[in-house]
């Protein structure tokens, strides 16, 4: 049975259409959760180990924030699985109480995260961070967008509209 080109072309064109249709009622929104309000839970540490904090996040994900021997560490992850996103690793006078994580969502369903985290010079001498040099947005995909990936300078013109904007167009390039 041979197919005719002209009919390839037609079928080519509708599932273009469609996915063009779904690019388009794809509605983008942001939920963000706030590393020291209501919505995060202390557990202190047992013998000779940090406390860590639980925050709750949209649908099955939350952040994990807890510390080592020189940083606190920032982390995304959903919730009874093995899926976990670093976000950051900052130093340990991080100020939490100013700090959120911008959750991106796609109808709903949360696909990335963002958190804008300090940058720091060199390592100071217990190999810990150095002194805070700025801010950037770091731009991580959750769960089926780990492509999702960026950086962006925090002194960057609309910075966060960027580190959103990163997020969402990846949304739909898969490799």
């Amino acid at each position: 049975m041979r197919i005719k080109p002209s009919l390839v072309i037609a079928v080519m064109i509708a599932i273009s259409a469609v996915c063009v249709t779904a690019q388009k009622t794809t509605k983008f929104t942001s939920s963000y959760t706030n590393l020291s309000g209501k919505a995060c839970k202390f557990y202190p540490g047992g013998e000779g180990q940090d406390g860590m904090s639980l925050c709750k996040g949209p649908g099955k994900y939350q952040v994990r924030i807890y510390s080592s021997a020189t940083m606190t560490h920032i982390v995304a992850e959903l919730k009874g699985t093995d899926n976990s996103y670093s976000l950051a690793s900052v130093s340990l006078d991080f100020n939490q109480a100013r700090s959120n994580v911008e959750w991106r969502l796609a109808n709903g369903v949360p696909f990335a995260a963002i958190f804008r985290a300090p940058t720091y010079g060199e390592p100071n001498e217990f190999g810990g961070p150095g002194k805070k040099t700025g801010e950037q947005l770091v731009v991580v995909g959750l769960k089926g967008h780990d492509d999702i990936e960026a950086t962006i300078d925090a002194k960057t013109p609309n910075a966060n509209a960027k580190a959103r904007e990163a997020a969402d167009t990846k949304f739909w390039k898969k490799d």
